[in-house]
């Protein structure tokens, strides 16, 4: 290997670990959108099992936040999914600007928010915080 061969391949280990930052960022968000879906559907559950005098505003002021983390969640396994394409064009040593960051032509070739949003890993999470929301709003509506 020559000086510049080695220099090319330090500049591709680099933006390597530079992607994997990214990509490792994006599954933390994730893991933290998770958990304060979680905590926020407990406490919610608690909430409405307590109260005095129950509404049906209770059931949607909790609902609508796990919605929005659910499709906050799928916006980020897209993002990370472009990211590790992209991460994959570095690796293979495909024409890629030196340090680009640039994943929104990758974007293309993830599927969208929504489809992610119905996938086992995703939806799974949510539907488990959601389902016993409903029941418990329903049962407390029921006068059961």
């Amino acid at each position: 290997m020559d000086d510049s061969q080695v220099q090319d391949e330090s500049i591709r280990i680099a933006h390597l670990a530079m992607l994997q930052g990214v990509i490792s960022r994006m599954g933390a968000n994730a893991f933290t959108l998770k958990a304060l879906a979680a905590t926020f559907g407990s406490a919610a559950v608690a909430v409405m099992s307590t109260v005095q005098t129950p509404s049906l505003y209770y059931a949607v002021a909790a609902a609508v936040p796990m919605i929005v983390f659910w499709l906050m969640e799928a916006q980020y396994l897209r993002l990370e999914r472009a990211y590790r394409k992209l991460y994959d064009h570095v690796r293979k040593g495909e024409e890629v600007e030196a340090y680009s960051l640039e994943a929104t032509a990758f974007m293309k070739e993830t599927p969208s928010v929504l489809r992610l949003a119905r996938s086992w890993s995703v939806s799974w999470f949510y539907l488990a915080i959601i389902l016993p929301l409903g029941a418990v709003a329903i049962l407390i509506f029921c006068g059961v």
